[in-house]
Formats: structure tokens, C-alpha cells, sequence
């Protein structure tokens, strides 16, 4: 059947406008793809972490820190206890337990310094007896505390290496929050794990963290990423991880990471001093809510309002009294209390400074020289010990019927309990020591011999170990 022309060309033309409206429709979606891939109004490109962390996972140590002790020793801030390495002679790579030993924990940090200058958290390593650092090539090296800050839970540690790697350090200041934002950490021992999120909220400040602001991230952070770097998407630093807000001890959805500028800022005290200087004004004081505002007769709630003045302190030569409100510093506009706490703690001690003072329903001026704050106890390191001569190890003979039990003819000693370096290399109770490096042992007094020889030469020592029906070898570093 033949169509008359007019229908055959009004057929043409609607197949010609259905095939340019589907054209017009993939072009419009090509373009949304396109522009989905290109740079935003700050030059921030889409998330493509890959070639970030290839990059930038050689600054990333893992932090082990061993004889822990005191307040802070080896806690994160929910009262984990970090995890080790995996037992080398479970057979399946451990069985993903926590630890019991209470001398030990794995935390992160990085490199900011090629020759040896560390980052970490305060609250990982103060109170250890001894550090050790696995850098992101497999090294290790032995560190020592070179001051830490307990207000900004940051350690700054040194270690006998050169020619590092270093962190690219930025700028919070440039932060917006729902940029994209990186760690790598070693989240229950896992090294080198990489988390990813956005910046949720900056600066946030924590109740009772001193005006110190932070960082907050959904980037997960667990257990052992105590430390590690917080990265935006030039690969940059710009924060360290701390801590996380939890109600299980597990991530929960925000982690909060110091400011790398703040960070920074206290390494250059911990370098040249020693220790962080901070000023106060010799005055406890509270934040004024809205409520307290309306009494005092302030319009909005502001600054801080003064409890007590420290007899022959700084607040009581400036002529501060109980009920004053220190509205604000220099005249700054910045008026929050936050604000306040930071301009008074980063002053330089006895020199002057203007404060803004609301006294009776009327405004006035005070000059006020702040005061030193002392600081934290000396982070040197701890007194040497004698050397343990059996590495943690306490050994004992075996008997003919736990040689039955593990079908040993004769030779090997059996372990009763470890600690220090023979516990974190892997020994456990009721493993069989046969050989120690390439000599068998039959008995302790064999035992002892062989490891003194093999400790002479100043090398880990390797275990032949038996537990049940594995065997294998394990070194033990006296170091550890």
C-alpha cells in the first residue's frame, strides 16, 4: 500500500523531531556528567581518592608504644584499648579479639619533618616506656616523646631516621563544611586504611575543651586512628584525628580531627621550648546563656562572666570582680566566649591586653597583663631499666606428659607466661620453645645459653615455637 505524500512527509518529519529530541536529551545528559566532573566554585574537583592516597599514604607511621602507664598511657578516648598485630601462628591471621595486655597499644601518625619529626596523639603514647614506629615502606625505628600537649592531645615524637617523607600541610581557614576530606589510620591495627566523608562541622567546640576548635568529620575513624591525618582533596593535611563521639566505643558517625594550624602552631612551642606557652587571666569563669544575659542586662548572650578573681593574680591587679562580663578582647567584634578563651590562652605572658568589661549596665575598659600558665610535667624520656635477659620470657621445664601431648621425644622448654617484647612478637602460655635461631635446646639451662649467645650479637632473636601442631619461627626484638 502506497501512502499518499503528504502523510509520508508528515511521518518523516515527526521521526526527524523524535530522533532530535532523544539526540538533545543524551546531549543534555552528557553535559550534566561533564559538568558533574568539573572543578566547583572553589576549584574543588569530584572525589577520585585513588592517585590521593598512592601519594600520600608514604607520610602515614603506625605507632606502637609499649609499657604504658598513668592517666593517658595507651587509652583512646572511649577507654579502648588499641589492638596489636595478629597472631602469627593462629594459622587464619588471629582470631580479630582485643588484646588483654594492658602494656600495649597501635596508634597512627605522620611524618612532618624528614628527619625524623613525628605526629601523633598525646593520649596513645604518654606514660610508654618505649616506642616503636612502622613507617608506611615497612620499616621500623625506635622513637622517644620530644614533648607532647595535653590541652591539644598532641605528641611530638623523634625518631633516629632521615630522608622521610613529609606531609603537605594546608590550610583549615579554606575549609567549607561538605567538602570532601581522607584519612589513612590503622583502625584496630589494619594499617594503612583509608576512610572517606565530608567536613561536617567548623570550627566546632567541644564543652570543657578550653576553646581549642575542632574539626568534625563523617569520616569513620576507630580505635587505632588516634593520630592519623586528616587530608582534603589536593592531598594536603589539614587536621589530625583525635577522637570520635560514641555511645558504643565504635564509629558512630563523627570524628573530630584538630586544625593541622593549631597543630602546627604547638609543634613550634614543643620544638623550641619544649612545652606549649599559654596565658590566663587569674579568674574562673562561665559562659553566659541567654537566661543569665537578661540578667546581667546584655541583649544577646556574649563573652564570660567572671566567678572569682585569684588573689595577687592578673584579674584582681586589672580591677575584675565576681560578676563582671568580659565581653571581649582588643575589640575584637568576635564576641563568644570560645573566642575568648583562645585570645587570653595564645597571649604572650605580661604583656598588656584591652578588655572589654560589662559592669552594672554599663561598658568599660581594663587593661589586664595575663599570666603564665605552668606547663605540662617534662615529657623526657623515662629512666633506663636493667635488661630483661629472657625478652619477657618466663620458661620452665617440660613434663613427660606435656612432651606426650605435643609428641616431642625430648629437647624444648615450655613458656609460662610473656610479656614486653616475647608478648607483642607473638609468644603466648603454653607455647614449647625448641630451638632458639638455628641451636635446639633441651632444657632452660640450654635455653638461657643459647639466648645469651644469640643476644650478643645485638639482632632479634628468632624462636622455634610450637603450639599444639604449628610450628613456625618468631623473632623478638629486644627493642619492642
Amino acid at each position: 500500500m502506497v501512502h499518499p505524500p503528504t502523510r509520508s512527509l508528515a511521518r518523516l518529519a515527526w521521526h526527524r523531531l523524535r530522533a532530535g529530541l532523544v539526540g538533545a536529551l543524551i546531549a543534555v545528559a552528557a553535559a550534566g556528567v561533564a559538568q558533574s566532573a568539573t572543578p566547583g566554585p572553589r576549584g574543588d574537583a569530584e572525589p577520585h581518592f585513588a592517585a590521593l592516597v598512592s601519594r600520600e599514604e608514604s607520610i602515614v607511621v603506625s605507632v606502637r608504644a609499649l609499657g604504658l602507664d598513668g592517666e593517658y598511657g595507651g587509652f583512646n578516648e572511649n577507654g579502648w584499648k588499641d589492638v596489636p598485630p595478629p597472631d602469627p601462628l593462629s594459622g587464619d591471621g588471629g582470631s580479630g579479639a582485643l588484646p588483654t595486655d594492658p602494656s600495649l597499644s597501635l596508634a597512627s601518625g605522620f611524618v612532618i619533618d624528614a628527619d625524623g619529626w613525628v605526629l601523633t596523639n598525646a593520649h596513645a603514647v604518654v606514660g610508654a616506656k618505649r616506642l616503636r614506629v612502622r613507617l608506611a615502606d615497612g620499616g621500623e625505628a625506635a622513637a622517644r616523646i620530644a614533648g607532647y600537649d595535653l590541652r591539644t592531645d598532641l605528641a611530638l615524637l623523634r625518631l633516629e631516621r632521615h630522608g622521610l617523607p613529609v606531609a603537605r600541610i594546608g590550610d583549615p581557614k579554606k575549609v567549607a563544611v561538605g567538602d570532601w576530606v581522607f584519612t589513612i589510620g590503622a583502625p584496630f591495627g589494619l594499617e594503612l586504611s583509608v576512610t572517606a566523608g565530608i567536613v561536617s562541622a567548623y570550627p566546632r567546640f567541644l564543652p570543657g575543651g578550653g576553646g581549642v576548635p575542632m574539626l568534625q568529620t563523617d569520616a569513620a575513624i576507630n580505635p587505632g586512628s588516634s593520630g592519623s591525618p586528616l587530608f582534603n582533596l589536593k592531598g594536603e593535611v589539614i587536621g589530625i584525628n583525635s577522637m570520635m563521639l560514641s555511645g558504643s566505643g565504635g564509629y558512630e558517625g563523627v570524628s573530630l580531627a584538630l586544625p593541622i594550624d593549631v597543630a602546627m602552631r604547638v609543634v613550634a612551642d614543643l620544638r623550641s621550648r619544649g612545652y606549649v606557652q599559654r596565658s590566663h587571666l587569674g579568674a574562673q569563669v562561665q559562659e553566659v546563656t541567654p537566661e543569665l544575659a537578661r540578667s546581667f542586662g546584655l541583649d544577646a548572650p556574649m563573652g564570660a562572666l567572671v566567678l572569682s578573681v585569684a588573689q595577687g593574680g592578673p584579674a584582681e591587679q586589672a580591677g575584675l570582680r565576681t560578676g563582671d562580663i568580659v565581653l571581649g578582647v582588643e575589640g575584637a567584634p568576635d564576641r563568644r566566649y570560645v573566642t575568648l578563651q583562645q585570645a587570653v590562652a595564645s597571649a604572650a605572658p605580661g604583656e598588656p591586653m584591652q578588655l572589654e568589661v560589662w559592669r552594672r549596665n554599663a561598658r568599660l575598659t581594663v587593661t589586664l597583663h595575663p599570666a603564665a600558665i605552668e606547663p605540662d610535667a617534662s615529657a623526657a624520656s623515662p629512666p633506663a631499666t636493667s635488661p630483661d635477659p629472657r625478652l619477657g620470657l618466663v620458661v620452665e621445664e617440660l613434663t613427660p606428659a606435656r612432651r606426650s601431648v605435643l609428641r616431642l621425644a625430648g629437647g624444648g622448654v615450655g613458656v609460662r607466661s610473656t610479656r614486653g617484647p616475647a608478648w607483642y612478637a607473638g609468644l603466648r602460655s603454653g607455647d614449647a620453645i625448641l630451638a632458639v635461631n638455628d641451636v635446639t635446646v633441651a632444657d632452660v639451662a640450654a635455653f638461657d645459653a643459647a639466648l645469651a649467645a644469640a643476644r650478643a650479637s645485638g639482632r632479634p632473636v628468632a624462636f622455634l615455637i610450637q603450639r599444639g601442631s604449628v610450628i613456625g619461627y618468631l623473632a623478638v626484638d629486644a627493642d619492642d
